[in-house]
């Protein structure tokens, strides 16, 4: 398995941030950025894109299309806890090598169990933990997300919900997303600069809502708060 970590204009905050839990990832920069990352990455552990390759879709495609290893994990660059949220209180996580056994283990279920996405619940919180149910089969992951084989493709015109799109690729075709609820990695979501700031435009986010809603209709379901726009997929698995 091959760990990147996607990042822009980070270059300050990527070492205290995502690096801390996994050092050994190979971070895929622009072209136009590779000075200012030398500062804090090693050049063997630079994956260097053409700077117009912006988007959440064309960014994962390329590393998709320029990583050998058939397992692929992206994680963003804006990690900031890792929590283990599996005992009475959440347990907070700083050893990468925990870190890593973590990744890695999912991925050797996800392929034992026939599916190509693994991931880790979003927004995850210890109440809503089930002990007994501790993995998600038809969700969608995003922040991080793990890719087995490359008989998807990413649908490059999504620059921003490119992951929802994929996931529901990967339920069409085998009906099943590994995604473990065991663990919470909180991100800086669509705060701050860098990442993909720029392309994050109301109207961009509605084009593509748009979008994801035509060709997936009653499968994906929209709701909004007066932060952010939350997305759920309706892809039953068990009978009620």
């Amino acid at each position: 398995m091959q760990i990147v970590i996607p990042s822009k204009g980070r270059a300050d905050i990527i070492a205290g941030r995502t690096l801390k839990w996994f050092p050994d990832a190979i971070v895929s920069v622009g072209e136009d950025e590779v000075d200012a990352y030398s500062n804090v990455v090693a050049k063997d552990k630079l994956l260097v894109h053409p700077a117009n390759v912006v988007g959440i879709g064309p960014l994962r495609q390329w590393i998709l299309d320029n990583v050998a290893d058939p397992v692929v994990y992206m994680i963003d660059d804006d990690l900031k806890q890792l929590y283990d949220q599996t005992g009475f209180k959440k347990r907070r996580i700083t050893d990468p090598a925990e870190a890593q056994a973590i990744v890695e283990r999912v991925a050797i279920v996800a392929q034992d169990a026939g599916a190509r996405v693994f991931g880790f619940q979003i927004c995850a919180r210890p109440i809503a933990y089930r002990p007994f149910d501790p993995y998600h089969l038809n969700a969608w992951v995003g922040g991080s997300i793990g890719i087995i084989g490359r008989e998807l493709r990413y649908d490059t015109s999504l620059l921003l919900r490119a992951d929802i799109d994929f996931c529901l690729k990967s339920l069409m075709r085998d009906r099943i997303v590994m995604v473990d609820g065991r663990f919470d990695f909180a991100y800086d979501l669509f705060a701050g600069s860098g990442g993909g700031a720029k392309l994050r435009s109301q109207e961009r986010h509605q084009t593509e809502i748009k979008y994801l809603l035509k060709r997936w209709g009653k499968y994906l379901h929209t709701r909004e708060s007066a932060t952010q726009i939350h997305f759920g997929i309706k892809v039953p698995r068990r009978a009620k």
